[in-house]
């Protein structure tokens, strides 16, 4: 068994520039990407998909996806103003990543408010909406929207997204599965059988039970070789996202990183849908 690994740019947010990211990431013998678009790295609506690509062509490093992080973009906000703009940068996220010839948006449904929390039917009902204006241009743009379980308190577990995937039955509507999003929800090697094919792209760091994180492999509760056997259960060959992002700085810690996700069976020199 031999997954392919592919880097992800968010860990050097606020530290140092996108390109200085991707060129360590490349250093490193990573030959994918996923990148981050949120500023100060990148903004989709105002982003330069052809100095992109000429960046990621130079490093010899293929775009898998993008990701806005979620921080602010929220789709489910009773606030329709805010609704809005997330919507305005989905819609940039899409044509970023067809321009830069990558497969994915990450997307989740956003956040609700922790005191007083929208009931389930409306969040549904609002996610719905989205999905119904983001799907078409994904489908005209040749890009998967590919769900991420969230840790924010809507569609966490494998059964939400399986659910709305399945009920959706769009081609162009996919799962991410992120096991540091999942440990405190449940079995993240469960969770990842449960979706089976309907998975796009998984995304991997350490974390704990009772302590949401993003960190690196062996600080955490995470068993990876359990959920580097599931993924290859289910014949998943695409990517495997190393998101470490916790505020420490990446590069110390990528050749002991990499070194441990080689381990368990990945590969950041494997291409996605390439196999071993």
């Amino acid at each position: 068994m031999s997954l392919p690994l592919t880097g992800c740019s968010f860990g050097w947010m606020h530290r140092a520039p996108l390109e200085t990211a991707l060129e360590t990431l490349a250093a490193y013998g990573f030959r994918s990407v996923e990148v981050t678009t949120s500023p100060p790295h990148l903004y989709a609506p105002e982003a330069d998909a052809a100095a992109l690509t000429a960046t990621l062509a130079r490093l010899d490093l293929a775009l898998v996806s993008v990701n806005p992080s979620f921080v602010d973009v929220n789709l489910i906000s009773t606030n329709p103003g805010v609704r809005d703009a997330s919507l305005a940068q989905m819609l940039a996220e899409i044509d970023l990543v067809a321009g830069c010839g990558g497969r994915y948006v990450v997307i989740m449904p956003g956040h609700r408010h922790a005191l007083a929390p929208a009931p389930d039917a409306r969040c549904a009902e609002l996610f719905d909406d989205a999905l119904a204006v983001l799907l078409p241009r994904a489908r005209a743009r040749g890009v998967t929207l590919a769900l991420e379980n969230s840790p924010y308190g809507y569609l966490g577990s494998s059964a939400d997204m399986l659910a709305l995937v399945r009920r959706w039955d769009d081609p162009c509507l996919a799962i991410t599965y992120d096991v540091a999003n999942a440990l405190a929800i449940e079995d993240p090697a469960a969770g990842v059988r449960a979706v089976g094919e309907h998975l796009a792209l998984a995304h991997v760091s350490d974390t704990w039970r009772d302590r949401w994180a993003h960190t690196s492999p062996g600080r955490g509760e995470v068993d990876f070789g359990a959920f580097a056997d599931a993924l290859d259960a289910i014949g998943f060959t695409g990517p495997t996202v190393y998101e470490l992002v916790d505020g420490e700085p990446v590069e110390p810690r990528l050749a002991a990183d990499l070194a441990a996700l080689r381990a368990a069976g990945w590969d950041p020199a494997l291409r996605p849908w390439e196999g071993a």
